[in-house]
This record gives C-alpha cells, structure tokens and sequence, in this order.
C-alpha cells in the first residue's frame, strides 16, 4: 500500500524503494502552469524528500525527473483533449479513440519515477537530459 503525502504544493508524492510515485491530478497539473520551470523545482523538492524520508538519494538527476514527469503529465493532457474532441466529433463515449486515450491516461495516472536498476525506461529520461533546456524552453512558462 502505497504512503501518499502532499507536503509540496498539495501534489501527492509517495517514496518507496528506489522509486518515487507522483500522482498526475489537477493538482500536479495546476502547479505546471504556473510560471517558472516547476518540474525542476518539484524534482529538487522530490530528491530531497526522498533523502530524509529514506535516508540516501536518490539515483536519478534532477533533469531526467523533471523530464519524465513532464513527458507523463503532457502525454496524459492530450490523450484528455483527444477524448474531449472525439466525443464532440462522434456523439459516442465509447469509440476507438476514447477508448486508446483511456487506456493511455489510466498508465499516466500515477508517475513511477525509479532509479535505472529498477525503472527499465529510465534511459530514455536520462538520455533526453541533455536536451533540458531545449525542452524546458520550448514548453515555456508550462515546463
């Protein structure tokens, strides 16, 4: 059973064994658009959370966390505004596309940020670290 907190910014956030779990909501999503790079912000508030409540860091950069839980959070915002076109478009709840986005969404739900012997996507997010400030700068005031 996972242990919730929502110390930052009410976004709930659970430590475990060389994994951080985030909670993509309205309330993780809120904080995002407010000005300023908060990914970066919320990954140095998740490092450090993740060392005093477990005692060691955690093996993840703060870029390449801040990368995946923006990568999560955009993925999950357009599987959600596909829903809402195709609905308008169709008049069904349950066509093919509502049906993926769903699908797409329910995998977004809840973050699972994990060290690299744990997380087995976790070189992706690392190899796009180098790429940060392209990727904070084109998502603007929304990174």
């Amino acid at each position: 059973m996972l242990k919730w907190n929502d110390e930052y910014s009410n976004i709930l956030l659970c430590y475990s064994d060389k994994i951080v779990h985030i909670k993509c909501d309205d309330n993780l999503m809120e904080y995002l658009e407010l000005p300023g790079n908060g990914a970066v912000a919320l990954s140095r508030y998740i490092k450090e959370g993740y060392k005093k409540y477990k005692n060691k860091d955690l093996e993840i950069s703060e870029d390449s966390l801040a990368i995946e839980i923006l990568a999560h959070v955009y993925v999950d915002k357009f599987a959600e505004s596909i829903e809402k076109l195709s609905n308008k478009l169709t008049k069904k709840n349950e066509n093919e596309i509502v049906q993926v986005m769903e699908k797409i969404r329910d995998r977004t739900e809840i973050i699972d940020c994990g060290e690299k012997s744990v997380d087995s996507n976790r070189f992706v997010w690392n190899m796009l670290s180098p790429f940060s400030a392209i990727i904070y700068t084109l998502l603007g005031k929304h990174a």
